[in-house]
């Protein structure tokens, strides 16, 4: 099958599910609305079986229109987007309340085919059944009192049920409601299936949540320390022993944190970092680098294949954007240490970094120590 036929046929299954679930939120819903529909046709090709057939009386027939009207007129209020709760609740109590006793007195009791309606409609009551426990306990005692008394009843009174006229016409109702199973089932599997797919999703999306949560600072959203430590050292490590890796590590500590947490509160502080954080990933993010929060104060910042020039433009915009956008008690000042190749080891990459942070901050600290050669 080639595309152009690939694309065709999918949308035609999405009309097709739409023109039977609407705008169904859930699987739950979509098999509600989609099983009601089909059970409904099911009713209709049934009724007018019988009726061409003249297998049973109009009587029979009569009933099961208005069933099946029944569960198309719940399918079609569904399918406008209202909420019903209990749709699937009476959905299930109409056809095994009224019709598959119906179809058993009509259908030849225990030679007919109605158990394996009861079958399939317990397999739809009890996927798509969101109801309160003693509901659902109410359903599954249904399930087994009805069939229970169905078949004693056949055994004890034989003449209530109804024979078949013919062989034939025995023939054509098995295969009827065979058909009617099998469509019926389909529609129970697909909506298994997708309610199946639809809580994998949910859960490889909370598992992916649960990992990048793992990974990142909750105050500034950066990489934390082992996580931003892990990276670095894995891109150390893929580089080939003869080749050291290029680039550069950065390392950035707020100037005078702990007086500002001390004057100002914690909550400013936490503002104060939240902001430097903001600002740091937005100029590293655009070129390439990774941006994490090594604990309190500090930062750090990988620059993949960067030189000194490409450095000083992040430090010079960093400090720009500091000052351009100064905070309630002033404009965020640091003291950065860099350091470049040839770095082997990340150990010794975030030593050398340090040092040159910490000789910035001798130099009386609001500048940026580069660090070009292993020392």
């Amino acid at each position: 099958m080639n595309d152009a036929n690939r694309d065709i046929g999918q949308r035609l299954i999405r009309r097709w599910h739409w023109l039977l679930e609407g705008d169904a939120e859930s699987p739950e819903q979509c098999m509600n609305r989609s099983f009601l529909f089909c059970a409904a046709l099911g009713c209709f090709a049934g009724g007018l079986l019988n009726y061409l057939g003249g297998l049973t009386d109009m009587f029979y027939i009569v009933l099961v229109a208005i069933i099946g009207s029944a569960l198309l007129a719940i399918w079609a209020y569904l399918r406008r987007g209202h909420y019903m709760r209990h749709s699937a609740m009476v959905g299930a109590c109409l056809v095994i309340i009224g019709l598959i006793p119906l179809n058993w007195i009509y259908n030849q009791g225990l030679d007919g085919p109605s158990l394996l309606l009861f079958m399939l409609v317990a397999g739809y009551a009890f996927g798509v059944l969101l109801v309160p426990p003693w509901q659902r306990l109410l359903i599954a005692a249904l399930f087994l009192v009805v069939p229970y008394g169905l078949i004693w009843s056949h055994y004890r009174w034989p003449d209530w049920i109804d024979p078949y006229p013919s062989p034939a016409a025995h023939a054509i109702d098995a295969a009827m409601t065979y058909t009617i199973c099998i469509v019926l089932l389909l529609v129970m599997v697909s909506g298994f299936f997708r309610r199946f797919e639809s809580e994998q999703r949910l859960i490889n999306d909370y598992a992916e949540r649960l990992r990048e949560a793992g990974l990142r600072d909750s105050l500034t959203g950066l990489f934390n320390h082992g996580s931003f430590y892990a990276l670095v050292d894995g891109y150390c490590r893929q580089e080939n022993t003869a080749q050291p890796v290029r680039g550069a590590l950065i390392l950035y500590d707020l100037d005078y944190f702990k007086n500002v947490n001390d004057s100002y509160g914690h909550v400013y502080g936490d503002t104060t970092l939240k902001f430097f954080a903001r600002v740091l990933r937005e100029i590293v993010d655009v070129r390439g680098g990774t941006a994490g929060r090594c604990g309190g104060e500090e930062f750090a910042v990988f620059l993949p294949e960067a030189g000194p020039s490409e450095v000083e433009e992040v430090d010079t915009l960093l400090r720009a954007a500091c000052e351009a956008q100064p905070l309630e008690h002033g404009p965020v000042r640091f003291s950065g240490g860099v350091a470049f190749q040839p770095a082997r080891t990340i150990e010794s990459w975030m030593e050398r970094a340090d040092n040159a942070l910490y000789a910035a901050k001798c130099r009386g600290r609001n500048a940026t120590v580069y660090r070009t050669r292993a020392e």
